[in-house]
């Protein structure tokens, strides 16, 4: 028997949000290192550019991050077993309202 699955939209787009802050967050570490040494050789025009780029690769990884997190994955039904395993409730997520579980 065949079962009809409820489509929950792409899963890869929470991945794709996942990697991308990852990437962001080394690459602004990256980016940390060479203000640092731009810092440390005097160059004080290329410390500007590293430092805005720091500052904007880490912030964006992490509002990256943020939104895979907070995005809503799949969400199965709740099922319900009161004191018999016999009997198996599926509640809804919005009322609350248990009805019997069919297959």
């Amino acid at each position: 028997m065949a079962e009809d699955k409820k489509d929950h939209g792409p899963r890869w787009i929470k991945t794709a949000e996942n990697r991308v802050g990852i990437i962001m967050m080394m690459a602004g570490v990256v980016a940390a290192g060479l203000l640092i040494t731009a810092l440390g050789g005097g160059f004080s025009g290329w410390a500007w550019i590293a430092g805005v780029a720091t500052i904007v690769l880490i912030g964006g990884g992490l509002l990256s991050l943020r939104a895979g997190a907070l995005r809503k994955g799949e969400t199965g039904p709740i099922l319900y077993h009161p004191d018999s395993p016999d009997v198996v409730l599926d509640v809804d997520r919005e009322t609350g309202n248990r009805s019997p579980h069919h297959d």
